[in-house]
């Protein structure tokens, strides 16, 4: 048996401006006035996003942390200016801030918005619908395909559904972060559920810490050029010859060159 297991957030969801609206509200919830405001000390909303989110994509290039979106408010509050990964990362390490506390709010948030409309959360933010052909493919040619996130596996089911993504997956085919905090502590359990053998799994994720501690078990990886990848990613990812998938058009056709 060969699994593709794929990464949710960055790979099949292009989730960025989504995260940046919930953490937006959640910085402006906590800090309230004492600090200044972003866009007038508005809190985002359904209505007012699709406004909004259109000034702000160019930001979201130097992601690499979960606890990133944190520092983006902060770069966009103060004016920065940020040339490259190398200066965002300089100034993230210099700020001092508790970013697990920060993700504990980011998670209370978003599930205030799902709870609120589902519908409309998850149209908040388009997905990568090349990557969503090429699974719904993989899954017409018998392959078994299972979803490797960071996410809890209730907050996204809801999503494999005809009228979202446009097919269905069993939750217990979802391996969430109550299966270990590495990726590869999902590919250890994947293996395990459907009797399959380490390097019968082919696993794509478009953050390059994930893949590094999951090959060494025999594992197949594949880093997104889309999503949450960065530049850097992608170079340091070749002198460790992991395959880069550029774009998600090369999708289906680099993975099934190599399940073949």
């Amino acid at each position: 048996m060969k699994i593709l297991a794929v990464d949710f957030d960055g790979v099949i969801s292009d989730s960025a401006l989504k995260s940046l609206f919930v953490s937006h509200n959640a910085y402006c919830k906590y800090f309230g006035s004492e600090v200044k405001k972003n866009f007038g000390g508005e809190l985002f909303t359904f209505d007012n996003w699709e406004g909004i989110q259109k000034q702000y994509k160019k930001e979201m290039a130097y992601l690499e942390l979960s606890g990133d979106f944190f520092v983006i408010i902060k770069i966009i509050e103060e004016q920065i200016q940020i040339k490259d990964q190398q200066e965002f990362i300089a100034y993230r390490n210099q700020l001092q801030f508790d970013y697990q506390f920060f993700r504990e709010l980011f998670s209370k948030e978003k599930e205030e918005w799902q709870k609120k409309s589902f519908r409309k959360w998850f149209f908040l933010s388009p997905v990568f619908k090349e990557v969503i052909k090429g699974i719904q493919r993989f899954t017409k040619e018998g392959q078994k395909v299972v979803i490797a996130t960071s996410n809890l596996g209730e907050a996204i089911h809801r999503a494999f559904q005809p009228e979202y993504l446009g097919f269905k997956m069993d939750i217990e085919d979802i391996f969430d972060k109550n299966f270990g905090k590495h990726k590869a502590e999902h590919m250890q359990a994947i293996a395990k559920k459907y009797g399959a053998k380490l390097n019968e799994i082919y696993f794509i994720d478009d953050q390059l810490s994930y893949l590094i501690g999951t090959e060494v078990l025999g594992v197949h990886v594949f880093l997104a050029g889309w999503g949450y990848c960065t530049e850097s990613q992608k170079e340091e990812a070749k002198k460790e010859k992991i395959t880069v998938i550029e774009e998600e058009k090369d999708f289906y056709p680099v993975l099934k060159k190599a399940l073949s």
